[in-house]
């Protein structure tokens, strides 16, 4: 029958009469009527003699507000081995509450928020050795990838804001290739663990001032120090994940193709260095004979990406081998547009690529997938070559905007929207990207909707 959030609420509480929650749910339900994202901050303390972690978690409200209920998922993480104890349901439904875990030792981590219990802004205080200690031993697999996002954004903005890269510490690299190396954990996983924060997202965290150049850089060079340092790794890795049977399209061997398309990339990447020639040409051989997209797609990526001298005759060969396939040319088009912007004396070379692919002869402003697969991608995906400093970027987003305005302007509009931030970027690109809109909203015969999009953003 036709019902109401309150009815499927109450009937989850009906079938569940012994849970924390239920006895709270009118309170839980301040989820639907207070805007905003509550934030949750978390310190303990131990006390030796009682072998036992007091935890406290307050929550951080707006103005007015009144307390939400929040399910946390804790256990403690030990050093050491994989073992996590004491784990239970924390259900905090007051401002501030303390709970006890007894028989717990001074080296233990609290792990929380286990299987993302509840969608809060955590302050948890942890430090490097203890975020490491989750990333290797945590049994849950999402604090154990949030410890790994964690510990590479707090490297990634040291770096921009001391204005240069750096070196990554020996502590990282290992936690790196403990997981790189580790045996309990699915490829899946690891594939997702070992990649370093977007550019999009380390910019987020910096709020004003951003340099989009100078993040791509750091993080590029951030990458090919992993590449360097875990070589050996990533090679054993690549030939470990090879599958052998014939292609199914299971968890398992999905898991083990996205594993090792990373990890050939990476390769990759440390042969463009070193100038060794026998990782590229094994990607470009498996271009030629994969027997399924994602390995032959895989291996292209890791030819664009790291720049190889073979990816331009590896472009031309999928082209001509998938010319006939739309779909499959829109992922063509996209990887081009989506490749990091080298860096050094091929810098720009990306942008160049992007604005050539526009003439291309399959490439057409009114298929709105072929547009969307380099304008979106350069505009929304690829700050690295998007935002120069010559404000090239913003001028080619102005000229397109304008000419899908004319006859998609639900597509023009999505593309506006690249510019939503651009008052956050540090100068130059500032002055550029208001230019650019500016330029846009004079244009009297625009649509509403790319309308609404510039004004607020000008606004």
């Amino acid at each position: 029958q036709a019902v109401t959030c309150d009815d499927f609420a109450q009937a989850i509480a009906d079938a569940n009469p012994h849970s924390a929650l239920a006895q709270h749910l009118n309170a839980f339900k301040r989820w639907y009527s207070q805007a905003g994202t509550p934030g949750l901050k978390a310190r303990w303390e131990h006390n030796a003699s009682r072998q036992e972690l007091t935890l406290t978690l307050s929550q951080q409200l707006r103005p007015g507000q009144a307390a939400f209920v929040i399910p946390v998922q804790a256990a403690l993480v030990h050093p050491g081995h994989g073992a996590s104890s004491h784990e239970r349901l924390l259900v905090l439904s007051e401002h501030e509450q303390r709970f006890s875990f007894e028989g717990a030792s001074a080296a233990a981590v609290p792990s929380l928020l286990r299987g993302f219990s509840a969608p809060v802004k955590l302050e948890d205080g942890l430090n490097d050795a203890q975020l490491i200690t989750l990333l290797q031993h945590d049994g849950d697999a999402f604090n154990r990838w949030e410890a790994g996002q964690r510990l590479g954004l707090a490297r990634l903005l040291t770096a921009v804001r001391s204005g240069g890269t750096q070196a990554l510490d020996a502590a990282y690299v290992a936690a790196m290739r403990s997981v790189l190396v580790a045996t309990d954990l699915a490829p899946a996983f690891k594939e997702l663990a070992l990649q370093l924060p977007s550019e999009g997202y380390v910019a987020e965290q910096l709020g004003a001032e951003v340099n989009p150049g100078l993040i791509h850089r750091i993080r590029e060079d951030f990458k090919r120090q992993l590449a360097a340092a875990l070589h050996k790794e990533w090679a054993a890795a690549f030939e470990a994940n090879q599958v052998r049977a014939g292609y199914e399209p299971t968890p398992a061997q999905a898991g083990c193709r996205a594993l090792a398309n990373l990890a050939l990339y990476m390769l990759c990447l440390q042969a463009k260095a070193t100038g060794d020639a026998v990782w590229p040409g094994r990607a470009y051989q498996r271009v030629k004979d994969a027997s399924n997209m994602t390995e032959r797609f895989g291996a292209l990526r890791a030819l664009v990406d790291s720049d190889a001298e073979l990816a331009d005759a590896a472009l031309q060969r999928f082209h001509a081998q998938h010319q006939d396939d739309a779909l499959v040319i829109d992922k063509w088009f996209h990887l081009q547009a989506s490749a990091p912007e080298p860096v050094g004396e091929r810098e720009g070379s990306v942008f160049a690529r992007c604005k050539a692919l526009l003439q291309h002869p399959d490439f057409s402003m009114k298929n709105p997938n072929r547009a969307r697969s380099v304008l979106m991608a350069l505009a929304n995906g690829n700050p690295g070559a998007f935002h120069r400093a010559d404000a090239a970027g913003y001028v080619l987003w102005a000229e397109r905007v304008l000419q899908l305005d004319a006859h998609n302007p639900q597509l023009a509009s999505r593309l506006a929207r690249a510019m939503d931030r651009w008052s956050t970027l540090a100068e130059p690109c500032r002055s550029g990207a208001r230019e650019a809109l500016q330029r846009v909203a004079a244009r009297h015969e625009l649509s509403a909707d790319v309308r609404e999009v510039v004004q607020r953003a000008l606004g």
